[in-house]
C-alpha cells in the first residue's frame, strides 16, 4: 500500500452534476427501501470511473499495488453503501449518501473486495447520516488516501504484509486490514517474495561492485554500479508494482546507499 494522493484530480462536470443529482434523490427517499433502490438502479455510475481511478494510481490497486495479482480490479466503497458490519459482525448502518461520492471509491483488487464486502469497523463516533461528519469517526480500516495510514504496514522476505506495531491501535488497525481485504492473498505474496529475491540480489550485486571499485577503481565497473542503481530507482517508482514492497527490502538491506534509494 502506497499514499495515494487525488491532489488535483476531479472526474468530469457531467458525471459530479449526475451523481449529485442521484445524491439528492436518496436524500429526499422517503424510505430505506426506495433509497437501496436507487442506489442498485445506478449501479453502473461509479463503473464509469474505474478509467479516471487507475489512472491516479498508476492502474494499480490502491490496496495491494498489484496489477494483475489480485484479480480482477473491482471500484470499491471504502466506507460501504447500505451495510457496514462492526467488528461483532453486526449491521452497524451503511453510509448510503455517499454512494455516488466518487471520493469514497477506491481500487481494490477482487479478491480483497470479496473478502471485504460490507465490513467497515468503527470504534467511535460512527457516522449514519450526512449531518454527522465522517472526519469525526476512528475507523480500523487503513485509507491508502490517508498518507499517515499507509505508514503503519511493511514487508517481509516471505512476501508478507505486516503491522509495524505488535500491539495497540496502530496494531489493530492494520491487522485488520490486512485480514479484512486478504492483503496475503497467496498470488499477492508469491509476487511479493519475487521482487524481494531480485531486489535483494541486485543491492547485493551493487554492493560487491563498490566493494570491487573502491580497490581498484575502473570505468566499467563504475558503469556497471549505475546501470544496478539505475534498476533498483525503477523499481521504487510509483508507477511499479510492489514499490512500497521493494523499499521495505531496500531498508532491510542496512546499507546506507539503498536506504537512500527507499527514501
Amino acid at each position: 500500500m502506497i499514499h495515494i494522493d487525488r491532489t488535483g484530480f476531479e472526474p468530469d462536470i457531467e458525471w459530479i452534476n449526475k451523481a449529485d443529482s442521484l445524491t439528492l434523490q436518496l436524500i429526499n427517499a422517503v424510505d430505506i427501501a426506495t433509497r437501496n433502490q436507487i442506489i442498485d438502479d445506478n449501479q453502473a455510475i461509479w463503473g464509469e470511473l474505474k478509467d479516471f481511478l487507475l489512472s491516479i494510481s498508476n492502474e494499480k490497486c490502491w490496496y495491494s499495488e498489484a496489477k494483475d495479482k489480485y484479480n480482477h480490479l473491482h471500484v470499491d466503497h471504502f466506507r460501504p453503501k447500505k451495510i457496514a458490519l462492526g467488528l461483532d459482525k453486526k449491521d452497524k448502518g451503511g453510509y448510503w449518501w455517499l454512494a455516488f461520492t466518487w471520493t469514497n471509491y477506491r481500487v481494490c483488487g477482487g479478491a480483497g473486495n470479496v473478502r471485504k464486502r460490507d465490513k467497515f469497523a468503527v470504534r467511535s463516533n460512527k457516522s449514519n447520516d450526512p449531518n454527522t461528519p465522517i472526519e469525526d469517526e476512528l475507523v480500523y480500516f487503513l485509507d491508502p488516501c490517508e498518507e499517515e495510514d499507509v505508514l503503519k504496514i511493511t514487508f517481509n522476505p516471505k512476501g508478507e504484509v505486516t503491522p509495524i506495531k505488535t500491539t495497540g491501535w496502530d496494531f489493530e488497525r492494520a491487522d485488520y486490514t490486512i485480514k479484512s481485504l486478504n492483503l496475503n492473498f497467496k498470488k499477492l505474496k508469491e509476487a511479493r517474495q519475487d521482487i524481494w529475491i531480485k531486489v535483494s540480489t541486485i543491492v547485493s550485486e551493487t554492493q560487491n561492485l563498490m566493494d570491487l571499485n573502491n580497490t581498484n577503481p575502473s570505468a566499467l565497473r563504475r558503469g556497471q554500479i549505475k546501470e544496478k542503481l539505475k534498476q533498483l530507482k525503477d523499481f521504487v517508482q510509483p508507477s511499479a508494482e510492489f514499490s512500497a514492497t521493494v523499499k521495505a527490502c531496500l531498508v532491510s538491506m542496512g546499507l546506507p546507499w539503498a536506504s537512500k534509494i527507499a527514501a
